[in-house]
């Protein structure tokens, strides 16, 4: 889903009249948390998917450094309101992650319209919502189709339009502004 946010903002960024060179005129620190966080998580859904550990201890605490790493990135930028959107959906992903025993809940008919199997354990980090899943409505509960089929959270949403609107107007920053 970031990734087609990405394409979006961009797309906007042009339509705006915005350049994707002016990016570089965007003050952001400390980049390569994010880089090392996200890999954090893929390595983590690629070892569950591939059978090589199962959610748990191991899996919470590499959420858990993930999560640090990107309240570390937030903190460094938090002068830009952005950043500061995306960190809020970050938060409330992560709300839902660490009161859930490290795995995002998932409702049945999200994960359904996702192509997700209900056998959660295999899927990555996620379990499926039933009745002794805390803050449920944090969870992957909005099935979305397009482009392609995904599960979403209020989380994802709110940092998805963070990160479209600070590519869109990062795009329109000029080395004055």
């Amino acid at each position: 889903m970031f990734i087609e946010a990405l394409f979006f903002a961009v797309i906007i960024g042009y339509i705006l009249k915005g350049k994707i060179k002016n990016l570089e005129n965007v003050d952001v620190k400390a980049t390569y948390l994010v880089f090392i966080s996200f890999f954090i998580e893929f390595f983590i859904v690629i070892s569950i998917k591939k059978g090589f550990f199962n959610i748990g201890i191991f899996t919470y605490f590499l959420d858990f450094i993930m999560y640090g790493l990107l309240v570390i990135f937030i903190y460094f930028n938090r002068k830009n309101k952005f950043i500061l959107l995306m960190g809020l959906g970050f938060l409330l992903n992560a709300i839902a992650i660490f009161l859930n025993g490290g795995t995002m809940p998932v409702g049945a008919k999200a994960a359904h319209t996702a192509g997700l199997t209900l056998n959660m354990s295999k899927e990555g980090l996620y379990s499926l919502i039933n009745e002794n899943t805390k803050v449920w409505f944090l969870g992957d509960i909005i099935p979305l189709t397009f482009l392609r089929n995904f599960a979403i959270s209020i989380g994802d949403i709110i940092a998805v339009v963070g990160l479209m609107l600070f590519i869109i107007t990062g795009m329109k920053k000029t080395a004055k502004n």
